[in-house]
């Protein structure tokens, strides 16, 4: 039966909405249950399944070139005669300013300062030297680079091929049309859609999480604000009544207008930091790391770190292969949408050669700059989140420049707070224009979650959540992976022998 004229697949929502209710519930009257769960959850997985979130990261790496330099790279995201819909420039825009979030202003000065004074075991050495600097923007290259965009590339060509030439709903169910056929519509397909909810609301919660504790960090280490342990709530309520209020209204031109601006702000942070940082230094150390990336790239992707103490890698490696897995349904079903009428090799190069670029130009310089003015003292004492507001104190128009930060965080968050809430919407639908009430829930819903996440207070139990939420979704990305060549061999086919004279296929 078709819910075409229902406002909501009730299956998909009332499931989705339950686990997200329920989950709340227990996280208010149970906190402690909630917390060594969730830990149990993250040590099982990391230790037992570590090394195949390993191996389906490379294998999706793997998969992008094959697509991109292969057969299948001059076929389109639609049909045929399908043409773009946006200039190259705002197609990329939106694409990586929907796929970044506040995640890259969080870690970019965060991760390569914490390696520095914490090497990682695969390079291990002594920290705070020249070579550990190297080392830990390399490591920093490896998570924000191929193997994390590569996950939304695969994800973002099975979508998109099968809803513009099947004419199927932009759900993430439609990933699998090449899988399971036609069973999309019925139960399997309702059950895939309920863990792309799930997921998506766990990978949201996790960057909300991030940006409250960013953001109450920013306010106490730079302008003196001792907040008070409800501060988290405040901030995150503040963030969802936002976001909800835009995704309510449909103001997408207004979320459209932050986002260039927010791009905008974004370069010039940029330029800033390089211009009046130690630049030659930054430029260097780019660089440097750039080649190390290039020739450790592959032991990288494959390193368990066998016999270490501890769990680096889970809560390192994994953890970021796990939190890009959750975003992914929501990110990829927006970049399939506004990539209708691309090649496969220009939708695979948008997707995971700029972007990766992207990443590593911040990285250098922003995260450069903290190793460079060595604020693994501040990270020590305020934690890992205060690392971007450290880096102020050394540059000139400090607190101009504390305000353009706390402006570029919170933008580059509602923008996609926005578009996952729309997409959730979407999912427990399959409308491209789902109800007002609708995007609405899943606005609240996705600040609820993330309002008991970050009022732990604990950094690591944001972290574990989207482990946690993304487990099943590694398993379904190999069937993606599978699907997609399987699919396109079959297109490929059917229109070679559409050309045949006489064909009778």
């Amino acid at each position: 039966m078709s819910n075409s004229n229902k406002p909501f697949d009730p299956f998909i929502f009332w499931t989705s909405a339950s686990i997200t209710i329920l989950f709340v519930l227990w996280s208010i009257f149970f906190p402690e249950n909630m917390s060594s769960t969730i830990n149990a959850v993250f040590g099982w997985t990391t230790k037992n399944w570590g090394w195949l979130y390993l191996l389906t990261a490379f294998s999706l790496v793997i998969g992008c070139f094959v697509l991109m330099g292969g057969k299948y790279g001059k076929m389109k995201l639609g049909l045929p005669d399908d043409k773009p819909e946006f200039s190259n420039f705002s197609w990329f825009a939106m694409l990586f300013g929907s796929a970044i979030a506040a995640g890259i202003v969080f870690w970019g000065p965060a991760e390569p300062a914490y390696h520095y004074m914490n090497p990682p075991p695969y390079f291990g050495g002594e920290a705070n030297t020249p070579q550990a600097g190297v080392d830990a923007m390399t490591y920093s290259f490896f998570h924000w680079g191929l193997s994390a965009w590569a996950i939304y590339a695969i994800l973002t060509i099975a979508i998109g091929h099968a809803c513009f030439t099947k004419n199927l709903p932009l759900k993430f169910s439609s990933a699998f049309y090449y899988v399971i056929g036609d069973r999309i519509h019925g139960t399997w397909g309702k059950i895939l859609d309920v863990f792309a909810v799930f997921a998506t609301l766990g990978g949201l919660a996790t960057t909300t999480g991030l940006v409250a504790l960013q953001l109450s960090s920013g306010l106490k280490y730079h302008y003196g604000m001792q907040l008070g342990p409800q501060s988290m709530y405040i901030i995150i309520g503040i963030l969802t009544l936002v976001f909800t209020l835009a995704v309510y209204t449909g103001l997408e031109k207004g979320i459209k207008i932050i986002g260039d601006i927010n791009m905008l702000v974004f370069i010039a942070v940029w330029f800033f930091v390089l211009v009046f940082g130690p630049t030659i230094f930054l430029i260097n150390l780019t660089t440097n790391a750039l080649g190390q990336y290039l020739i450790h790239f592959i032991p990288m992707s494959l390193f368990t770190a066998p016999g270490f103490e501890g769990n680096w890698i889970g809560a390192w490696t994994v953890f970021y292969w796990a939190w890009w897995m959750s975003w992914a349904p929501f990110v990829a079903v927006f970049i399939a949408r506004i990539s209708k009428g691309r090649t496969i090799r220009e939708t695979i190069a948008a997707t995971l050669i700029l972007p990766t670029l992207g990443d590593f130009l911040w990285y250098g310089v922003v995260g450069g700059a903290g190793i460079s003015y060595d604020v693994t003292a501040t990270l020590k004492e305020h934690g890992v989140e205060s690392a971007i507001f450290a880096i102020a104190q050394n540059l000139p128009l400090t607190g101009i420049l504390a305000v353009v930060l706390i402006f570029l965080i919170t933008t580059f968050f509602l923008t996609s707070a926005n578009s996952a809430a729309l997409s959730l919407a979407m999912f427990v639908s399959g409308h491209e224009t789902p109800s007002k009430n609708l995007r609405a829930f899943w606005g609240i819903a996705l600040g609820a979650v993330a309002a008991v996440l970050a009022g732990t207070g604990s950094l690591k139990i944001i972290q574990t959540a989207s482990i946690a939420t993304a487990f099943p979704l590694m398993f379904l990305l190999l069937l993606v992976l599978y699907g997609v060549f399987k699919g396109l061999n079959q297109y490929s086919s059917q229109e070679n022998s559409n050309k045949i004279p006489g064909s009778v296929r």
